[in-house]
């Protein structure tokens, strides 16, 4: 499996893995409650047949073609048919809206967009340049069927080279990620920080072809992309798609994975709800909920709460905390089952180099690392120093080479008191709570914290809590371990989550602190109004009915 660098592209990945196993179950998918599967040879015709629509439509290599859908099969085909097509993958988040999606295809200069449904494409497609073409999944479903048989039986996908003629510095992809601040830019990974960044993943991790991998995080995040479909196209293991999020526990009963690539937030509603089940024996419930087989847990996109991160431990499934970011395509290190330590994102990729700048921030080099940001070189110059990516985050190496997240650099909230608070580790201390769905905290240039919370449920009972002494004991309680400058002084109960949609919220779950403050502002600044008053969030007198160290 170890390819020579010049040669890492997915597509001669792909092709090496079909003249290894061919004829072997590669990619299932879940419909309708039911699972089905193709082998990896029908996978490349599949692929092959789209490759050669998309030819055929005039597109060249190079040429942009946009695609709006959610997890399936056909998300998968339509990304490796145009890798062997030779043009750019413009995934985009489905959850966008209409004019955010028209503002990212128009950005890309895309000639093609696919979308899953003409449901979804009715609204946006009618705001995009009139020579932009719409292909619908749901219209021209694909089939197996028609083999482009080539030398040896193989597909001609495969057998033949000017499907993968692509160089490892070709540009492969564009992903618009905002981060949680800033407007949407467009990372551009060529076909070399892809494949070498799924080679090193796989190689570090052990990873081998009796593995079975479900995929419930999105593909168009880079995230599931790297770990979970260019590192099976890599190995040659089994891939299975999940229907939804909502169908994970069925899901896992069907597909009987070994491994899982999550958020935390998932892992930790896993936790609250095995904990509360009554079960006798957790370690066997946690085993049983993901199908029996599960060895693997992995975690990524956000910080992994410590209390969470023991619970599976004494569970004798350990969850393997990993670090990145879109512009590194997305893995920098990552905990192994040999290799990890309690609170770090592991060691180091091999083909990777980091170090800690003077104030502490991670700065990372590599075949990893980004051809920069599209159409935007003054991004790309601050971004990018000597070859060093500066990737916005806190850190430290201790002196076995585990690194260790503080949080993001610009989301540092510096009180009026001069202390320095990392929102994400407050955050974090909340939300183990089983009454807390979210929380997110607030307070630069203040002299303390507010928090606005998001009770689990978003019920009348839940919400009700807000007026009672429970409610505030139990934010002490998460909070008894942490500094005096850390402690939340106000909070508000929010009667809805925080969403996506809104643009509350990444692709990742992770929080955009800026668009929450614009929504929430009212309740933000009555918060500090109620302190300076002498008045609590009940509107009693009491200036310190909050939280106190």
């Amino acid at each position: 499996m170890n390819a020579p660098a010049q040669s890492q592209t997915i597509p001669a990945f792909l092709a090496d893995t079909i003249a290894r196993r061919g004829d072997e179950q590669a990619l299932g998918f879940v419909r309708a409650g039911e699972l089905h599967w193709r082998t990896w040879r029908e996978v490349a015709d599949e692929a092959a047949l789209l490759a050669a629509r998309i030819q055929d439509a005039g597109l060249v290599p190079g040429d942009r073609v946009a695609h709006v859908s959610e997890n399936r099969y056909e998300w998968i085909i339509t990304d490796l048919a145009i890798h062997l097509a030779g043009a750019v993958h413009v995934p985009i988040h489905i959850t966008l809206s209409d004019e955010q999606i028209a503002t990212q295809v128009a950005d890309s200069g895309a000639r093609l967009v696919v979308v899953s449904s003409a449901e979804r494409a009715a609204n946006f497609a009618g705001q995009l340049d009139k020579r932009t073409a719409v292909w619908i999944h749901d219209e021209q479903p694909i089939a197996v069927g028609g083999r482009l048989a080539g030398a040896q039986g193989q597909p001609q996908a495969i057998a033949d080279a000017d499907w993968h003629a692509a160089n490892a510095s070709d540009l492969a992809t564009i992903l618009y990620t905002s981060g949680t601040t800033g407007r949407p830019r467009g990372v551009m990974l060529s076909h070399g920080n892809l494949a070498s960044n799924a080679a090193a993943t796989a190689e570090l991790f052990g990873a081998g072809p009796d593995q079975s991998r479900l995929c419930i995080l999105p593909l168009s995040h880079i995230y599931a992309r790297t770990c979970d479909l260019y590192t099976w196209v890599y190995v040659g293991a089994q891939l299975v798609l999940g229907e939804t999020r909502e169908t994970l526990a069925r899901d896992c009963q069907l597909a009987r994975p070994t491994a899982l690539n999550a958020v935390p937030f998932l892992y930790q509603r896993i936790a609250e709800k095995l904990r509360g089940g009554g079960a006798t024996d957790e370690s066997a419930a946690l085993r049983e909920f993901f199908g029996g087989r599960m060895e693997w847990l992995t975690s990524g996109g956000a910080p992994l709460a410590p209390d969470v991160e023991r619970w599976y431990a004494d569970q004798g499934l350990p969850i393997l905390a990993g670090y990145g970011l879109t512009e590194s395509s997305p893995v920098i290190s990552m905990s192994t089952p040999t290799s990890h330590r309690f609170g770090s994102v592991g060691r180091v990729l091999t083909d990777v180099d980091v170090r800690i700048a003077d104030d502490g921030e991670i700065l990372c080099r590599g075949q990893n690392v980004m051809l920069g940001y599209w159409r935007d070189d003054v991004a790309t110059a601050a971004a990018m120093n000597d070859g060093w990516l500066h990737t916005g985050d806190l850190g430290h190496l201790d002196a076995d080479g585990f690194l260790f997240i503080r949080g993001r650099k610009k989301e540092l909230i510096v009180l009026s008191t001069g202390k320095k608070v990392v929102p994400t580790q407050v955050e974090n201390l909340l939300t183990v709570s089983p009454l807390i769905e979210q929380a997110i905290v607030f307070g630069d240039g203040q002299p303390y914290l507010i928090a606005l919370i998001v009770p689990s449920g978003c019920t009348p009972a839940a919400r009700g809590l807000a007026t009672s002494e429970s409610f505030t004991a139990e934010i002490s309680r998460c909070l008894q371990s942490a500094a005096h400058e850390e402690q939340v002084r106000q909070f508000a109960l929010l009667d809805r989550p925080f969403s996506i949609e809104r643009g509350e919220m990444t692709a990742k779950l992770s929080l955009c602190r800026n668009t929450i403050a614009k929504n929430f502002s009212q309740q933000i600044a009555r918060l500090y109004e109620f302190a300076s008053s002498g008045i609590n969030h009940e509107g009693t007198k009491n200036t310190k009915q909050s939280v106190q160290s």
